[in-house]
């Protein structure tokens, strides 16, 4: 075990001075003969250097024992790394929760794969739900989008305005709270959606003030109820959006406007949940009727310090008809951080490989897909979703005409930092397009119609415990803020959460389920997964049976 600090690196590859004989006494000062000359006296290197016109040896430096560490040493902090003549080694989580080291060298080029066998849509299954349930959105190609999208890619108008209220004034230009979650966002489309989708921005730099004090639209007490239901605010959904779109319309232009996204000041406390309408059924003397989805911020996403832009994306993204809060963790009442559809505060920001079958802003060479009796066994490199890197998103087999089993990488990168340095696993799930995925608020138990779309699988024989938070906690009132974590100043949904880690794969490890075999084999800047057909005889997997009550 390298049980060195991390300080003492290998410097083999560092100095490419030669370093003369250890036993000459020599003194920092006195004279020396060769410019750059380098000499080793006790446990000092010393360094001829130009003083005016005399050479002379400098104050040296302490020399520093060489470390050689190589791949497969173990170590002991996750993220660790230690710089040898060839690759970079960093210290990783492999097979049986142990720490390893693996070598990487950052060089993110294209990843070559075999070619995919069968076209990507043989993957793309349809929807296959016997009743397309009141309250669910698309689980599967094509999307449903709502009716002020008309379609789910193209260019869509976005108006985002700053409300403020007579006891909770805006001050200055309202647009530095929305400047960097455009920039986000526009980054994030043009990489994820292959610039098939983009949004025109059309902003407002002063605030609007809304007709009724702040508490009017609380929108956790918003359940379309009428005001005399005892509700906090007072308002009825409908009521609540009539007066957001009557305060702006006189300022925006709102013509053929898809999405209109509200920010609130930062010192916003009575509006204590976010609050969104897929369709504003607004009827306004200019406009028509305004369909527009409508989304505003609140003082829980400030307090938590969540990704802003991320959760307006997310609205959004349901407005197009995707379900998204799948895959669960299996069994499907376990909560997942994963993926912008499955959670937009979570690690991982990434689209996922189903979410972007739904929505069609795939591209063919971006998937690997096979019909399970094509299969004998394949390697494929994966390109980890949290990065933008050229190469195949993610390995599909199609086992059946509902059933198709995904595999994804995962890395700490540009679009996932909640899992801290050095951490790299392989998810695989199974998505049954016969099932409906069920909304959170029925994910903790409280409703026996807990349901997903897709399920994360654990693998074989894993001990890897619960999830150890890597962020500072966030504290309200001296209680840890709802799990948030906050890494380099963001909040991390979840990150105090303790969820189960045994759905991440590590080198070394496998899952067998459905008469397949997928096995991480290799690990570095890609994992190298391999799929094998074990079992052609077999094609289904055993979805969790759904309570009678929720058919």
């Amino acid at each position: 075990m390298l049980k060195r600090p991390a300080a003492l690196i290998a410097i083999l590859s560092l100095i490419t001075i030669p370093i003369y004989s250890v036993n000459a006494a020599v003194k920092a000062g006195a004279t020396c003969t060769k410019l750059n000359q380098t000499q080793v006296y006790k446990d000092l290197t010393f360094k001829c250097i130009k003083s005016g016109k005399k050479l002379i040896w400098d104050k040296g430096t302490k020399t520093v024992q060489q470390v050689v560490a190589k791949e497969g040493d173990t170590c002991q902090k996750m993220g660790q790394t230690f710089t040898t003549s060839s690759s970079i080694l960093e210290c990783r989580k492999i097979a049986g929760n142990l720490l390893s080291l693996v070598t990487i060298t950052n060089n993110f080029s294209a990843v070559t794969n075999p070619a995919s066998p069968d076209a990507y849509t043989v993957c793309r299954l349809a929807d296959k739900r016997p009743v397309f349930p009141i309250g669910t959105l698309s689980i599967a190609y094509p999307p449903k989008p709502f009716a002020n999208f008309k379609t789910a890619t193209g260019k869509f108008k976005i108006v985002v305005v700053g409300i403020d209220f007579s006891d909770v004034q805006g001050t200055g230009d309202p647009s530095i709270l929305w400047n960097a979650d455009i920039k986000k966002i526009n980054e994030w489309l043009k990489w994820y959606s292959n610039d098939k989708v983009s949004f025109d921005f059309v902003t407002y730099s002063k605030w609007i003030r809304a007709s009724k004090v702040s508490s009017a639209y609380d929108a956790t007490n918003n359940s379309d109820k009428s005001p005399s239901a005892g509700q906090i605010g007072g308002l009825t959904a409908q009521q609540i959006t009539d007066d957001y779109i009557s305060a702006i319309e006189d300022s925006v232009d709102l013509s053929n406007t898809t999405g209109i996204w509200i920010y609130f000041p930062p010192n916003i406390s009575k509006i204590t949940g976010a609050f969104t309408a897929q369709t504003a059924g607004y009827q306004s003397k200019k406009y028509g009727l305004i369909s527009a989805q409508l989304v505003t911020g609140s003082a829980d996403l400030y307090l938590s310090k969540r990704a802003s832009w991320a959760f307006y994306l997310h609205e959004i993204m349901h407005g197009f008809g995707i379900q998204g809060h799948s895959p669960k963790f299996l069994p499907a009442n376990g909560f997942t951080r994963i993926g912008e559809m499955s959670t937009a505060d979570g690690w991982s920001n990434a689209l996922l490989p189903w979410d972007a079958l739904i929505w069609g802003v795939e591209k063919p060479e971006d998937l690997y897909c096979i019909d399970k009796p094509h299969l004998t066994s394949v390697d494929l490199k994966l390109v980890p979703l949290e990065r933008e890197q050229i190469g195949i998103r993610s390995a599909m087999v199609k086992l059946n005409d509902h059933q198709v089993l995904v595999v994804e990488s995962h890395r700490t990168d540009k679009w996932g930092v909640g899992e801290g340095a050095g951490f790299a696993a392989v998810m695989v799930s199974v998505i049954d397009v016969k099932v409906s995925t069920s909304w959170d608020n029925e994910q903790t138990g409280r409703s026996p119609c807990t349901t997903s779309t897709g399920v994360y699988l654990k693998v074989d024989g894993a001990d890897h415990g619960n999830h150890q938070a890597i962020g500072s906690p966030l504290l309200n009132n001296g209680q840890t803020y709802i799990g948030v974590g906050v890494v380099n100043g963001v909040g991390i949904a979840g990150d105090y959460e303790q969820w189960d880690t045994n759905h991440l794969m590590y080198l070394g490890e496998s899952i067998k389920v459905a008469g397949l075999k997928v096995s991480l084999i290799g690990s570095g800047d890609n994992d190298t997964v391999r799929i094998e057909n074990i079992d052609p005889n077999v094609s289904e997997f055993q979805q969790l049976p759904i309570p009678s009550q929720c058919k």
